[in-house]
Formats: C-alpha cells, sequence, structure tokens
C-alpha cells in the first residue's frame, strides 16, 4: 500500500475526548470560512474540525460533543462569543446551543445522512429514526429514484435493533471482523413492489456484521452482502419474483434458500446447505459447504461451480475502535481463495484523517484539489454534482462511499465523472454514478492502447452505473464503462440503462396531447455498456441491461467474466434501429473477432424487448481454442413476436413465443 503513517492520538487529544475543554481547546489551525451559516457547519481536514454556526446577536454558546448520534453529550466549551470553535476530534457529533439552551443545531463531519450508532444508545429512538427513514424509501413509488441518501455506522457491540434497509440505504458494522458487530435483525420489506415481487429491489447494502436470527434477503441488482454472519437461515426470496443478486465473503450457519432468485452469484462464502438450483443461473466461486451440482440441462440442477475464486480483494471498508478512532482497511488482494477472508484478514489500515470526507459543499475542483494532494477520498451518504471530472493519478488511491453515496454527471460536462489513471493499487468502491445530459463516459479505467503490468491491481467493487430513469430529461453516454487498464478486477457491477419510470425512451420523442400541447417523453440513448480493452480484466458478478449496441463489448486479451446477467433493450422502434452491420440487434455478450483467449462462466442473457424485432445472436465470440465458455442460458420473458435466433454464433437455437430457454454447456463445442 501507499506509505501513509497512522496519525496517533496525542496525549492532549486523549484527554480532550474524555474532559470537557471549557477553554476551546482550539488547535492552531486556519479560520473556518467567513460566510454566513445556516444551523450548524462542520469542515473537517487533517485531524482538525473547524465549527462555525449562524450568530446570535449578543449571544455566549456552548458546545457539544457526542460519539454517536442520540450519545451522551459532553460539553466541551462553553462561554464563546464568537460562533466558531476548532478541535482535533473531527468525526465526533457535535452540538451547539446559545445562552438559555436554545440549540442552534447539530453536524457530523459524516453528513446529516448518516446514523451513527453505539451500544449504550438509546435503542427507541435508534430504531424509530431507523423506521422512519425506511417509511420514506421503502416502496417502488416512494423510493426507487429519491434523491434520499441514507448510511447507518453500528459501533462495535450488541444491538436489540431490526435494521431495515430501503432504496438507498446501508448498513455497516464498524468492528474488525463481522463478530464485532451484533444485531438482532436485518429486514427487505416485502411490498416494495405489489404480489412480494423484488424485481426491483435495488440499491441497498449490509457489511461487516452478524445477524442473530434468520434473514430474508429478497433483492435484484445493484445490491451487496458482505462481510455477513447469518445465525440462521437465508431466504433470498418472498413468494414474489426476484432477480439478483450478490453474496460474498460470507457464512450462514443454516440454509440458503434461494426461491424465485432468477440468477444470483456467490463468492468466498460458505454455508451448512443451499436448497436448490433450478432457476436459470447460479454461480458459485471459491464458495464452502454444500455447493449443489448439476448437469446443465432442462432436467439438470443447474449450476455452475468454480472451486476457487482465482484473484479477488475484498472491498475496504470503515472501523472504528476507541483507541484509535476511526480508519479504512484496505484488504490485500488474494489469489486462488475459498471460503471468507475474516477474522484473520491480511490488508492494511488507513488513518481517516489520510482521507477527505466529502461533503455537499464540495466541487469537482475541490475534490480534484484533495486527490492532488494525496487525499483519499471517502463521500458520506449524499449527491455529489462533478462539472469535470474526478482525476485519480496516484498509485494506490482509495474512493470509498457509503449509503450509495452518488457522483451526478453535472451539465457542462461532457467527458466523464471518474477517470482513473494507469496506475497501481486504485480501489473504487460503493458508489453510484448517474448520467448527465451528455458525456462520453461514466468512468474511464486507464488509457485505451496502453498495456501497463499492474503487481497491484485497481479494483473496482459495488460500482453502479445508472442513465435515465429518475426525470423525464434527456440522458445519455456513449460507453459507460470503460476498462483499458490491465489486470484490473470488477466486483458486482451494475451498469443500467433505465427501462422504466421517466426519461427511458430510446430517442426523444415529441407529441401533441388531446390538448394540442406539444410533449416531449425524453430518451437515454447508450451504445454501449462495458467496452474492455486491457488485457487480463476479470469480472465477478457483471450485470449489464438495455444498451442500445453492446451491452460488454470485451476486446482485451486473457479477459474473465463469472456470472453475468444481462436483458436485451426494452421498446426497440423498430428492427433497422437495432442492428450490428447486417446482423439483427447487437449481442449482449460480444467478444472481438481478433481477441486469441477469452474465459466466461455462468452468461445469462434474458430477451424483454415488447417490440416485436430480431436478435439474432445474444453472445458473439471467436472459436479459437484460447476461448472457454460455460453455461451460458438465453431466455424469453416476453410474449410478443421478439426474438432471439441463437444464443452463441450460429449455434444454440433460438427463443421467442415459441420457445423460453436454450442452454449451451460449453462453447466452442
Amino acid at each position: 500500500m501507499r506509505k501513509v503513517e497512522t496519525v496517533l492520538l496525542s496525549i492532549f487529544f486523549i484527554s480532550a475526548f474524555f474532559l470537557p475543554c471549557l477553554s476551546g481547546c482550539a488547535p492552531e489551525s486556519a479560520p473556518p470560512p467567513a460566510e454566513e451559516v445556516e444551523g450548524v457547519r462542520l469542515d473537517a481536514e487533517n485531524g482538525v474540525a473547524h465549527l462555525s454556526w449562524e450568530e446570535r446577536e449578543g449571544a455566549n454558546y456552548s458546545v457539544y460533543r457526542a460519539r454517536s448520534t442520540f450519545g451522551a453529550r459532553e460539553k466541551v466549551a462553553e462561554g464563546l462569543t464568537e460562533p466558531r470553535f476548532d478541535t482535533d476530534d473531527p468525526y465526533a457529533v457535535y452540538t451547539v446551543t446559545a445562552e438559555g439552551g436554545e440549540e442552534i443545531g447539530s453536524v457530523c463531519a459524516f453528513s446529516e445522512n448518516t446514523l451513527i450508532v453505539a451500544p449504550t444508545d438509546d435503542m427507541a429512538k435508534v430504531q424509530a429514526l431507523i423506521d422512519e427513514r425506511h417509511s420514506r424509501l421503502e416502496t417502488n413509488d416512494r423510493g426507487q429514484f429519491s434523491s434520499e441518501r441514507f448510511a447507518i455506522f453500528l459501533l462495535p457491540g450488541d444491538y436489540d435493533l431490526d435494521i431495515k434497509l430501503g432504496y438507498y440505504t446501508t448498513v455497516s458494522g464498524l468492528g474488525r471482523t463481522s463478530y464485532d458487530v451484533r444485531v438482532k435483525k436485518l429486514s427487505i420489506s416485502a411490498d416494495v413492489l405489489p404480489n412480494q415481487n423484488a424485481t426491483c429491489t435495488f440499491w441497498r447494502g449490509a457489511e461487516n456484521l452478524t445477524v442473530q436470527s434468520s434473514v430474508v434477503w429478497a433483492v435484484s441488482q445493484a445490491t451487496s452482502l458482505r462481510r455477513i454472519r447469518v445465525e440462521g437461515d437465508l431466504s433470498l426470496s418472498y413468494d414474489g419474483w426476484s432477480s439478483g443478486g450478490f453474496l460474498a465473503d460470507s457464512e450462514v450457519t443454516g440454509t440458503v434458500f434461494p426461491g424465485t432468485q432468477q440468477q444470483w452469484m456467490s463468492r468466498n462464502s460458505k454455508w451448512t446447505k443451499w436448497d436448490h438450483c433450478t432457476s436459470h443461473n447460479y454461480v458459485f466461486s471459491g464458495c464452502e459447504g454444500s455447493i449443489p451440482q448439476g448437469e446443465w440441462t432442462e432436467q439438470g440442477k443447474r449450476s455452475t461451480v468454480l472451486s476457487t475464486t482465482e484473484q479477488m480483494a475484498e472491498k475496504p471498508y470503515l472501523v472504528y475502535d476507541a483507541e484509535t478512532g476511526y480508519r479504512v482497511f484496505v484488504p490485500d488482494v488474494r489469489k486462488n481463495t475459498s471460503g471468507v477472508s475474516w477474522p484473520d484478514e491480511a490488508g492494511t489500515l488507513l488513518s481517516l484523517d489520510s482521507f477527505h470526507l466529502a461533503n455537499g459543499r464540495d466541487t469537482a475542483e475541490s475534490l480534484n484539489r484533495a486527490l492532488y494532494e494525496g487525499k483519499h477520498l471517502f463521500f458520506p451518504a449524499g449527491r455529489y454534482a462533478l462539472d469535470e471530472p474526478l482525476q485519480v493519478d496516484m498509485q494506490e488511491t482509495v474512493l470509498l462511499g457509503s449509503g450509495y453515496a452518488t457522483l451526478e454527471v453535472a451539465e457542462g460536462n461532457s467527458d466523464c465523472a471518474l477517470r482513473i489513471a494507469d496506475v497501481d493499487g486504485v480501489r473504487v468502491a460503493d458508489l453510484l454514478v448517474d448520467a448527465g445530459t451528455y458525456s462520453k463516459n461514466l468512468v474511464v479505467v486507464g488509457e485505451e492502447g496502453k498495456h501497463v503490468p499492474h503487481e497491484n491491481p485497481i479494483v473496482l467493487s459495488n460500482l453502479f452505473l445508472r442513465i435515465g430513469g429518475g426525470k423525464n430529461v434527456h440522458t445519455e453516454t456513449e460507453v459507460a464503462l470503460a476498462i483499458h487498464a490491465d489486470g484490473t478486477l470488477g466486483d458486482n457491477f451494475w451498469l443500467w440503462r433505465a427501462d422504466h419510470s421517466q426519461g427511458v425512451e430510446w430517442e426523444d420523442v415529441t407529441y401533441e396531447d388531446k390538448e394540442g400541447n406539444l410533449v416531449t417523453n425524453y430518451g437515454n440513448p447508450v451504445k454501449t455498456g462495458l467496452l474492455v480493452t486491457g488485457d487480463g480484466v476479470s469480472c465477478y458478478a457483471l450485470m449489464v441491461e438495455h444498451m442500445e449496441g453492446y451491452q460488454t463489448d470485451w476486446r482485451g486479451e486473457r479477459g474473465l467474466t463469472v456470472m453475468y446477467q444481462s436483458e436485451t433493450p426494452y421498446r426497440v422502434p423498430s428492427q433497422d434501429k437495432w442492428m450490428s452491420g447486417e446482423k439483427n440487434g447487437c449481442a449482449s455478450y460480444k467478444v472481438g473477432e481478433n481477441v486469441k483467449t477469452h474465459r466466461a462462466y455462468g452468461v445469462g442473457i434474458y430477451l424483454v424487448n415488447y417490440s416485436g424485432v430480431n436478435l439474432a445472436s445474444a453472445i458473439e465470440a471467436p472459436e479459437g481454442a484460447g476461448i472457454e465458455m460455460r453455461h451460458l442460458v438465453v431466455c424469453a420473458f416476453t410474449q410478443d413476436e421478439s426474438s432471439v435466433s441463437n444464443v452463441i454464433n450460429d449455434y444454440g437455437g433460438g427463443v421467442g413465443s415459441d420457445f423460453f430457454r436454450r442452454l449451451v454447456d460449453k462453447f466452442p463445442v
């Protein structure tokens, strides 16, 4: 890892944390901004917090500090005559009052969208806040395209809580292992859609904790369970349809019931029993326990089993202890592994002081300045508009989000949201990227045409890209994610050209309504979801949907995909609008004609057109000796006249109104 000295707590800091500081205890530092402040503002940098607040004429102020949102407050300053206070404890929760106890407001460096919980807090208050946020973010109509973001941080200890996760919500245990935080219950609502349908249960995750009961985790794409220990059973659906999902580095003491899941990726996890494999595409990599084995046939128990995970680094995560405070643990890259990584996981602990904590006042310029100065970036739950790309040029830089922190391509940014140079060891995790009016890309990794060897590869974990859906506005990109850097590792992607809600037409359509008014339904065109030109790139749990050209266009050598999920584009206007040369449609998984070596295991592609068009081949790939593709499946989910002629190239047969599913065990045959 990049050499970053851990910032040690001084004797002064320790005394300041545990004893009231009535004289101000302000470290030497730059003063806070001079502009007027509404409520209380905190600017944290280099281990120092600058507090400022709206002024009350003639008032004296007191400042209180707590370890958690509802934690016991200690007074750290009183009798202040200026609306500002500096402290070397930047990650606490601060409350400021005026004379007479009038509260001006509270603030935390992790943003107002983060709930920090300690075991000694009033659990009734904590549960009430979780329930209140969940009620707003639970269902499809209220939550799916909400601008709200919510992160729950649990300090080490035991919690009598039901952690309910709605849209854009994550819960993170802050211990070093999954044993350090224990909760009674973790739940996903059955009522996101009618009839317990979970096919739109997106954007929520849980990590690094033990659940002391059975869990129903009925989800679809852009979700994750990581470093979770379930003391009981794990059910992956209610009675309705579900279309997920991702499980990694986790342990289930009981049985996993996949239910109606049409596909699922499990990596480096273990359980006592996996109930069945009778749906379309279940993939297991480096898992332990009772792993279902079966033939890739209509009558067989269809599963894809890889005994080890060839190469992967687990996702970075935030940790806390009373002695050293907040740090980020960055796990090492491991090769040929099975089972969970904890409790003896190798990696590097970075002080949170080595991160710039983004806030609502940040711009692309200020974030890039922090990167230029050698900072990592931590994105608390929130939305961050970028009028130019974030540029990561320094090796081993970490970008870590929480609560589905969202990078938005702002007006005027025609480039991308994030550009990563071809340098070693960059980690990007837990970020959602939203497209704007137009940008050439959303995320770019490396430089096309360069092949730089990486002993410590770039790793992208829980990276979710979205084009359209939130508003009836035009959104567009040419290639959502471009990976040019050799050896890049991808771990749980969803690249989604939105297929429902607003702004999801093939192209902008203007028409006259019944009153004679001109109305425009806007489009969200995307040429390609994932473009890979780098060599030795690996993707685990790669999900790409609805792009107008190739969903995945893989041109690099020695590529590896373990579990692929894709749906064809909806509402194609006509066949002539959806062609690749003289071929009908554009393959969902395209391996370049000149590629000599490529492997893919567990490839599932689903026809959902609603417009009566044909796709010649769901998959296209060369047939050379270096090509190895196992367990391919194509299904027709619509009942119109749309069709796929073949699973791969001219082989495998077709699906449509007369044939639901086709399976190919291996390719080349």
